[in-house]
């Protein structure tokens, strides 16, 4: 093989990947996987910490769902203490990868 032919060749290598990456987008193949945050405002319906869950029943969350009440995840179960059922919050909402997780929960 010639030089000319190698060079030719690792050049169209390296533009082949250089494309392959940028097609990737900011988090992967599919860009739908990048983690988003919310502000959620609400009313706790009830807490279970062992299973680390808070149903709220939370208004609009612009950008993201209706107004509806409905069982979220908690990132960690610290995320529930001081809140318990009747309570108005406040507080963050994790959206990644089709899951909702509650990251922040405060009385308001």
């Amino acid at each position: 093989m010639t030089t000319t032919l190698k060079t030719l060749i690792q050049a169209l290598l390296v533009t082949a990947l250089m494309f392959a990456i940028g097609c990737q987008g900011p988090s992967g193949p599919s860009g739908k996987d990048q983690a988003k945050l919310y502000d959620v405002t609400g009313t706790v319906v009830s807490v279970d910490p062992g299973k680390k869950s808070v149903t709220l029943d939370h208004q609009d969350i612009p950008g993201l769902m209706k107004a509806m009440t409905m069982d979220f995840s908690v990132e960690d179960e610290k995320v529930l203490g001081g809140v318990s059922a009747g309570d108005k919050v406040a507080g963050k909402v994790k959206h990644e990868g089709g899951k909702y997780v509650v990251t922040e929960l405060s009385k308001r």
